[in-house]
């Protein structure tokens, strides 16, 4: 049995887990999701400075506030930037990271930094014109079907997403990386490329520091793909 605390990325709250905690609880883990700061049933706690050091804030103080030791911690897409961060910060609570689909942070640099040029504009433009200057939007159809490849969120899911889905808060994505990772060698770490993601993954089989597996499903597995995300989470807490 582990202690998996589940983070999902950009828009989702703890709620993004419900088809896949069931499995994991039945299998004898523990199962913590987390809601950062403005999801979910956190959204209305939101502000322009809601940055990328609040998040990291969120997820260590959960797994020390609840004394979580031995951890499996979940990131998934942004969740990979906070979530190794605040994982430096408590490697000694964390038994294995496993990213799924994740973002991974460089020291030093911001998410805008490492994303293509065009991304910071767009995301930019998106939140002047549809949100309140401050925070990204959830997707439309259009986004979705042109930035991710085959995410297989059909008519039915992306309705249960947008029904509690919110804007990403910009500033996390300005806000530089803390220079020094240096603690994340200690820590065992699973990748999970999600083959209906379109480019290529940031890891490959040689990466010195991860194993990585490969998912059938798009982007957010949680959604369209829990039982095997599930299986592969349980493979992945039993190797710690």
């Amino acid at each position: 049995m582990s202690t998996i605390v589940l983070v999902g990325g950009s828009f989702l709250g703890a709620w993004a887990w419900e088809r896949v905690t069931p499995a994991l609880v039945e299998a004898g883990h523990d199962v913590v999701p987390l809601t950062l700061t403005g999801f979910g049933d956190r959204a209305h706690l939101a502000t322009p400075e809601t940055a990328l050091s609040t998040h990291v804030t969120d997820i260590t103080a959960a797994i020390e506030t609840a004394d979580l030791r031995d951890v499996v911690l979940v990131l998934h897409s942004y969740a990979g930037v906070p979530g190794t961060v605040a994982a430096t910060r408590v490697d000694a609570r964390i038994a294995r990271i496993v990213y799924v689909a994740a973002a991974l942070p460089t020291p030093g640099k911001s998410v805008f930094d490492t994303s293509p040029p065009q991304m910071e504009q767009m995301m930019r433009q998106l939140a002047d014109a549809q949100g309140d200057g401050w925070r990204v939007p959830v997707m439309s159809d259009e986004i979705l079907d042109t930035f991710y490849g085959e995410h297989g969120l059909g008519a039915e899911d992306r309705a249960w997403l947008r029904a509690r889905a919110v804007g990403h808060p910009i500033a996390t994505l300005r806000e530089p990386v803390p220079s020094d990772l240096s603690l994340l060698e200690r820590i065992d770490r699973t990748y999970v490329v999600c083959t209906g993601d379109p480019g290529e993954p940031p890891v490959a089989d040689d990466t010195p520091g991860f194993d990585v597996v490969a998912l059938e499903s798009g982007h957010w597995p949680m959604i369209t793909a829990p039982v095997s995300l599930a299986g592969l989470i349980d493979r992945m807490a039993s190797r710690r």
